[in-house]
């Protein structure tokens, strides 16, 4: 048997390439493996030793904390096994203290967000379309939306329509598990200007109720968000017994049963004026001309794991209804962006908003 020929030179380099690209590979492979996905610790809570209520605390972790999601993310009791990465501490934290993300675990450096959620991403202005747009509005911008941000959600307001076209928030057990009187403190919200919103006035004696469009019940954290709930600017008129006072209640009454299932919700809620016979006709009431909607639209979204991202949405008429549940106005969220023109979840991978709202569900959750 003859023994083999010694390799020559160029092919020592090209197995050693080889082996390095191997390497380099194995290396990539892993490192995706181990940051595919991560969580961000979205209030105070505890590293516990086993995936159980009564286990002990190994170790507090603090909100804003990004740690290393293991075994797939698979939950065990509802517990996610994790990985601290500052401490190496591993154990098991609970789904509710916690949102879930795809990609690579930012380092705590860069955790902190440096764009404006309120600036329009889509705007890409050249330098001279700068120079045209601080010559032609010298005299200042008009503004037909006023953004309000508020400790509990966040508003857009239509000047011409002087009620939100849009209310957003997220929504946690640890907000709606909180003992605190509902105080119905109306007012204007007079960070808008006068003549672009609506007034205690506009309702008096105009049959409508000044409804909630993120509702008091879910503002209860503390007085100030109460308070701010009352606020017109997350006012629309909408009928009172059985809408307001009736089939509306419900589903806010679901939404709350929903997020006490699920841990943490994020819901927009506003209206819509929708078309018959190709016009839209709609009330105004009182002298600022409040525009009454024909109809409003609420969307629930279950975003806690990115990849599995779960919604709902509903659409009803502003009138009287009885005999119907909630779930004889369930829809699709395209639908609700047809009627409004809005692009809502718009953060999502495009992939996963599509699935997520081209579906309508048959059964509630």
């Amino acid at each position: 048997m003859q023994s083999p020929k010694p390799k020559s030179k160029t092919q020592k380099i090209q197995s050693n390439m080889r082996s390095f690209v191997g390497i380099i590979c194995i290396i990539l492979l892993t490192a995706f493996s181990v940051h595919a996905d991560y969580l961000k610790v979205s209030r105070d809570a505890f590293i516990k030793n086993t995936p159980e209520r009564a286990s002990n605390n190994i170790v507090p972790i603090k909100t804003g904390t990004f740690i290393m999601l293991l075994d797939d993310g698979v939950q065990e009791n509802g517990y996610y096994h994790v990985q601290s990465p500052k401490t190496n501490t591993i154990g098991w934290i609970y789904r509710t203290y916690v949102r879930r993300y795809l990609g690579e675990m930012p380092s705590e450096e860069l955790s902190v967000v440096d764009t404006d959620p309120m600036r329009d991403n889509t705007l890409y202005l050249t330098n001279n379309q700068k120079l045209y747009a601080k010559k032609h509005l010298a005299s200042g911008k008009p503004q037909a939306f006023y953004e309000r941000v508020f400790e509990g959600f966040v508003v857009a307001v239509d000047a011409r329509l002087k009620i939100p076209v849009w209310v957003q928030y997220e929504l946690s057990i640890v907000d709606i598990d909180v003992t605190l009187a509902r105080k119905d403190n109306f007012q204007p919200d007079y960070t808008i200007p006068f003549g672009a919103r609506s007034e205690l006035s506009d309702y008096d004696n105009s049959g409508f109720d000044q409804g909630h469009m993120a509702p008091a019940a879910d503002m209860k954290r503390n007085e100030k968000v109460m308070n701010e709930s009352f606020l017109l600017s997350n006012m629309c008129p909408q009928v009172g017994v059985d809408f307001n006072r009736g089939i509306w209640a419900d589903l806010e009454d679901a939404v709350r049963k929903w997020v006490r299932q699920r841990g943490t919700l994020t819901i927009i809620t506003g209206p819509v004026f929708k078309d018959e016979n190709g016009s839209i006709n709609y009330k105004v009431i009182g002298d600022n001309k409040v525009a009454v909607p024909t109809h409003f639209y609420k969307i629930i979204a279950d975003t806690n794991d990115p990849s599995n991202t779960k919604a709902v949405a509903f659409l009803l008429p502003n009138m009287a209804i009885k005999n119907k549940k909630i779930k004889d106005f369930l829809c699709s969220i395209n639908e609700i962006e047809k009627l409004t023109g809005f692009d809502f979840l718009s953060a999502l991978p495009a992939n996963i908003q599509e699935s997520v709202e081209s579906a309508k569900i048959d059964n509630l959750w």
